[in-house]
């Protein structure tokens, strides 16, 4: 029962793990050819039942296998998180191994085929992340067997079909233009900090049936993505987080007093923190600290707590700062902040409990905004999208329609790739704000400041001159 065990008995069995994979690779190594070479097939996402940072490091590429939801509800939300993790583990590119070609589903409940054209949208996506290969799970669909429905580019009749086609016309393409797509290199300014012991340790003393560490980062992941801001993930403790200019710390619930000494010099520097409630509440043994909270954080954060709540139900907050009106609201815990130098941003309207849900601090050269609640998924985006333009990160790339995302980065040739893709079913018109160039799949000239024409489930690939 004592979360302190629990947590060594997880990373017990995540280095288990980690030694068996290690000790295969180097048999492996033994015996492979030079240009063979050790790869995995992580699921998508990131996990927290594995290292995968430490499982990466024997390998020499880094692969995984994303799956999507389709029709109206595709976008490149899971496909990007997967791959930006992915192309994180080792800072480099990476390979697709499994991906949806027809439908997929262990029984028939979830049969919902790709619209014509999603499936080479899907492929260029990959791709946007730094993806160097897509491949699909297999070539024909199983006869008989648990993935009888998770279906294959060939259907069980085994003949040419529409998925089929469309894989061609793919390859057709990237025959011709993968030199110029391959080994895409990032510079992103904006990272998200991963710590499994933190997840794990919330999971063993939740805070809610609904809500745990995983939301609270696939929430500020959805923020960056409905902003069309691009991130890397990092994990926590990682000994290098000047390269960026912002970092988004889902709840920090179990961490070093070193891991907070560097998240609190990182801001001291210059860096942009936003910051999830729980934080560094324990150390890394999941042991509360015998210092009111949070800790080691206290100076960076500016502000100290003692008390806590559970809500019933979401509280509303005032002011409303970032305009976000009905949706302005705090829910599931509430940690009675006491600010020292922190500004506060938002409070919650409670006749008892009227204490700041949203703070602000300025420590050094840079800031810390800290969120003393589960915000909802309107009011993070526009907490995260103000602390962007804090750091001069936004552009005109936030001012594009609601189902246009652009992903940029430069390839082999040292030339500047901007994806612009369409996940919706109507045309869509974008403004093209960058060095003019050609788009490579129709080799059409683009200029600065034209308009793109984007037709339904389709992109545009500007390459600068």
């Amino acid at each position: 029962m004592n979360p302190g065990y629990k947590l060594e008995w997880e990373n017990f069995q995540h280095d288990v793990v980690t030694d068996y994979l290690a000790w295969q690779a180097k048999i492996v190594n033994e015996y492979k050819r030079p240009d063979q070479f050790i790869t995995q097939d992580f699921s998508g996402g990131v996990h927290t039942n594995l290292n995968q940072w430490a499982i990466a490091s024997n390998l020499d590429i880094v692969a995984e296998n994303p799956y999507f939801a389709t029709q109206k509800k595709l976008d490149g939300r899971t496909i990007w998180l997967s791959g930006d993790l992915a192309r994180s583990l080792k800072h480099t590119n990476y390979l697709v191994t499994e991906t949806n070609a027809q439908t997929i589903g262990w029984d028939s409940r979830t049969q919902y085929p790709q619209y014509p054209g999603q499936l080479r949208q899907v492929a260029y996506t990959h791709l946007a992340a730094g993806a160097n290969m897509v491949e699909y799970w297999h070539w024909h669909s199983l006869h008989y067997g648990q993935e009888t429905y998770w279906k294959g580019v060939l259907s069980h009749d085994l003949e040419a079909n529409r998925t089929y086609a469309e894989v061609s016309q793919v390859a057709a393409e990237l025959k011709k233009l993968g030199p110029q797509l391959v080994n895409l290199k990032k510079d992103n300014k904006v990272a998200i900090l991963v710590s499994t012991d933190s997840a794990n340790a919330i999971s063993y003393m939740p805070v809610s049936d609904h809500v745990n560490y995983m939301t609270v980062l696939q929430q500020m992941y959805d923020a960056l993505y409905d902003l069309n801001i691009e991130c890397d993930f990092v994990k926590a403790g990682d000994p290098d987080l000047s390269h960026y200019k912002v970092l988004l710390v889902p709840p920090l619930y179990s961490a070093s007093d070193q891991v907070l000494q560097q998240i609190s010099d990182y801001v001291k520097s210059g860096g942009h923190v936003v910051m999830a409630f729980k934080s560094g509440f324990t150390n890394e043994y999941s042991t509360v600290r015998a210092v009111m909270a949070p800790g080691p954080l206290r100076a960076a954060a500016g502000f100290h707590y003692q008390e806590f709540t559970n809500l019933a139900e979401p509280e509303r907050l005032t002011a409303d700062p970032y305009g976000v009106g009905d949706q302005n609201k705090g829910a599931v815990w509430e940690e009675f902040l006491a600010p020292e130098t922190a500004q506060v941003v938002a409070s919650f309207d409670d006749r008892y409990w009227h204490f700041p849900a949203i703070t602000r601090n300025q420590y050094g050269a840079g800031t810390l905004t800290y969120e003393g609640t589960f915000l909802t998924g309107d009011l993070q985006r526009e907490v995260v999208r103000d602390v962007l333009k804090r750091a001069g990160l936004t552009g005109p790339d936030q001012n594009l329609p609601n189902t246009v995302k652009v992903r940029h980065g430069r390839n082999a040739q040292g030339k500047l790739l901007h994806y612009y893709l369409n996940f919706s079913g109507e045309e869509q018109s974008a403004s093209y704000t960058y060095g003019s160039g050609s788009d490579l799949l129709t080799d059409a000239s683009v200029k600065t400041g034209q308009t793109l024409k984007l037709k339904p489930w389709d992109l545009a690939i500007v390459a600068e001159q």
